[in-house]
């Protein structure tokens, strides 16, 4: 446990590296878009030495590595840069915000296939509480600040090729978890001779300048290099599907450092993101903070939150689901003048009402059915048949 515990702080640390992009890629936009991402992996592939040293790793193992292997770390690497990068300077600004959001949901729900792995209800929960943070995030963002696009369908569809990419990369490399994450210092060299021979046949020679060659470093060690040595030794060996719902963080961070550097500003709309988001994530991280008790079955987990004689166990999570959702909705009513309706309050009671269905039929025998949601609490959700 205490292993798989190091991995995700690790690739935690790795989110926390990666909310750096795309205040950086602000400094990089006179740069063709795949000059930058070569130069930035050829920096990254620098950082391959310090690796083996502090891992002990033989530098040679990446190239006992099969062609299957190369093909798909290399070509996720160079396809996610590539879209993302290609996104964040022509799609609409709400388009690339939606990227870095939906990427950790395809984690914490794709994750469930993998062998020895379980989608719980707080999974779900917080991945559905980080994508609301983000939907907000991205729903108040400055579009007028966005340039002109002539196609914005075919740039959506650059972003949501990214993200599929990044979430395939994510959960498929569990797989191959016999790779070890040093090798990662070949592939970033491969995938920097890739993105420069693309960029020769697609784009022309821009000669950077000083401060251009600074902020392509910092790409190349930070996000583009640190962060996914980190995050590969995480999604690999330790919490994958928290590690999914954590990256939810990293948006958050990134538009905080935007902000801070002068690219935009923190407004309320902004800080109410910021706690949907961090919510979710350590909502989706239980089974981390708790230890081996997270993953056990429903009744050990409302074991740990029956905490009063008068409460059953279904109550107090259905207390603390309830205050949370009405928090939300109480601030945001708040931010807007507006009072919170009964159709709101209505709203939460239904969705935890569901989430509870949904939690006990994941935990109970197949022969035991699961409550119907409608028992408990009016849906107002389901229309009266006609």
């Amino acid at each position: 446990m205490r292993t798989k515990t190091a991995a995700t702080v690790l690739g935690t640390f790795g989110v926390v590296l990666w909310a750096t992009e795309t205040a950086l890629i602000t400094f990089t936009t006179a740069i063709p878009p795949m000059q930058t991402v070569g130069l930035a992996f050829a920096f990254a592939a620098l950082l391959s030495p310090l690796v083996w040293l502090a891992t002990g790793d033989d530098p040679r193992a990446a190239f006992r590595q099969p062609l299957r292997i190369w093909l798909f770390t290399v070509g996720s690497l160079v396809g996610y840069h590539a879209c993302i990068y290609y996104a964040t300077q022509k799609a609409p600004p709400a388009a690339a915000a939606l990227l870095q959001g939906t990427t950790p949901l395809i984690i914490v729900l794709g994750s469930a296939l993998l062998p020895g792995e379980r989608l719980r209800w707080w999974h779900v929960a917080g991945a559905g509480l980080g994508l609301a943070g983000i939907l907000l995030l991205i729903g108040n963002g400055s579009d007028e600040a966005a340039p002109t696009v002539a196609d914005p369908a075919f740039y959506l569809a650059v972003v949501g090729t990214a993200a599929a990419l990044w979430g395939l990369y994510s959960v498929v490399s569990r797989f191959f978890g016999d790779v070890p994450t040093s090798a990662l210092g070949a592939f970033y060299a491969a995938s920097a001779v890739v993105s420069l021979l693309l960029h020769a046949a697609t784009e022309s020679w821009v000669a950077p300048l000083a401060s251009d060659w600074a902020a392509i470093a910092a790409l190349g060690m930070l996000p583009m290099g640190l962060a996914l040595f980190f995050w590969d030794y995480g999604v690999k060996r330790g919490d994958i599907q928290a590690l999914g719902a954590i990256s939810y963080v990293e948006p958050f961070i990134g538009a905080a450092l935007v902000a801070a550097i002068g690219h935009g500003e923190l407004s309320a709309p902004l800080l109410a993101a910021g706690c949907l988001v961090v919510t979710g994530a350590a909502l989706a991280s239980r089974s981390l903070l708790q230890g081996d008790a997270g993953r056990g079955s429903a009744a050990a987990v409302a074991a740990t939150v029956a905490t009063t004689p008068e409460r059953t166990a279904e109550e107090e999570i259905e207390a603390g689901l309830l205050e949370l959702g009405l928090g939300v909705l109480d601030y945001l009513a708040a931010r807007q003048g507006e009072p919170l309706t009964k159709h709101e309050v209505d709203t939460v009671n239904a969705l935890i009402a569901r989430l509870l269905a949904a939690w006990n039929a994941l935990d109970r025998p197949a022969e035991t059915p699961a409550p119907t949601p409608d028992a408990v609490y009016p849906d107002p959700l389901r229309r009266e048949a006609a």
